[in-house]
């Protein structure tokens, strides 16, 4: 798998919250071009001044971009964003990556990896520990799941935003 830099790979960015944004943020001052999406239309505005830019629907993001990350408050708002036929599996790519960052039980993010598998897709389940000024300062702490190629591919995102990463 290639690696995933600021160059070559088109971000999406899913959950423009108190941990996304700064996250989303982070990416956007590394080089990375980020679309982002958030139910709230003025939370993914907020973006546009550090060059980011902002989609009206999931499914218009999903077709748009290589990488697709979430960070979302529940399990529910994880299920909702990934499945469906306007959801974000639906409307991926064949051999894009899902970065999911929420905080949710194991079984939600094996039902998403489950449903990228079926479509070709690679799904990382990265759980983050820090704060919001931690974000801020991009030193957060990463816990991933997932395919070890392709965590290895996502490299350079994960430094943008962490401290410390483990797989």
């Amino acid at each position: 798998m290639e690696p995933m830099t600021a160059l070559k790979s088109k971000l999406g960015f899913v959950g423009i919250g108190y941990m996304g944004r700064p996250i989303a943020r982070r990416l956007l001052e590394s080089g990375f071009k980020v679309t982002a999406y958030d139910r709230d239309p003025s939370k993914a505005e907020e973006l546009v001044r550090y060059g980011g830019s902002v989609v009206q629907s999931v499914s218009e993001l999903a077709a748009s971009c290589e990488v697709i990350l979430s960070c979302l408050p529940s399990d529910e708002a994880v299920l909702d964003l990934y499945r469906g036929p306007n959801g974000a599996l639906a409307n991926t790519r064949p051999g894009s990556v899902i970065i999911d960052m929420s905080t949710v039980y194991p079984e939600t993010s094996r039902e998403v990896s489950r449903l990228g598998s079926e479509r070709r897709i690679k799904v990382l389940d990265v759980t983050i520990s820090g704060s919001v000024p931690a974000a801020e300062q991009g030193i957060l702490t990463l816990f991933g799941g997932g395919d070890q190629e392709c965590f290895a591919a996502a490299e350079s995102i994960f430094r943008a935003i962490a401290q410390n990463i483990f797989t």
